[in-house]
């Protein structure tokens, strides 16, 4: 349930996380729904440590890995990304598109990670056809899946930009050390 839940953390206010039209929202939001899941990860895997006989420590080690990178990119993410108040005042779409790259890539983190506990969590405890919790995994796995797959889209369009916009600025410095 917890993994279900941190997916709403994506867009939903929270207390800490509030309504408001910062550029930054949505990043922030994202890291604290990783951080959900970091927690889960780390009961799944205490669990496993726990009760060596019944599950893989290789898959949890492979979990505890997934875990690291994905903690790794989302801190890269927050670090290259900056202020609010940077982004609202520059009359620039730059730092704009900056806040949506990251929020993108964050999503993507974020869901792929949602993914893999989910996908680690069905082999050992969801062991009937009959379980009920069988069908709303497949669900929410779908689900993930279509907000990665989407947002991962996105991302193209953003590389495709952020190219051009690297090669317009190499020609813009050319001309102005030419000058």
């Amino acid at each position: 349930m917890m993994v279900i839940q941190a997916g709403g953390m994506y867009l939903i206010p929270t207390t800490d996380r509030p309504v408001d039209d910062l550029p930054t929202t949505h990043l922030l939001r994202t890291m604290d729904a990783l951080n959900a899941l970091t927690d889960v990860a780390n009961v799944l895997i205490y669990h496993a440590m726990r009760h060596p006989a019944d599950y893989s420590q290789e898959d949890a080690d492979a979990l505890i890995g997934k875990g690291k990178q994905a903690q790794k990119v989302m801190r890269k993410l927050d670090e290259m990304l900056p202020p609010d108040d940077f982004i609202m005042t520059m009359d620039s779409y730059g730092p704009d598109l900056m806040a949506e790259y990251a929020t993108n890539a964050a999503m993507i983190v974020a869901s792929t990670f949602a993914m893999d506990i989910m996908a680690y969590y069905y082999e050992p405890f969801i062991r009937t056809g009959k379980d009920q919790r069988k069908a709303m995994f497949r669900d929410f796995q779908s689900a993930y899946r279509e907000a990665r797959d989407e947002c991962l889209s996105r991302s193209e369009g953003h590389e495709f930009l952020i190219k051009e916009l690297a090669s317009a600025n190499r020609a813009l410095q050319k001309v102005l050390k030419e000058s």
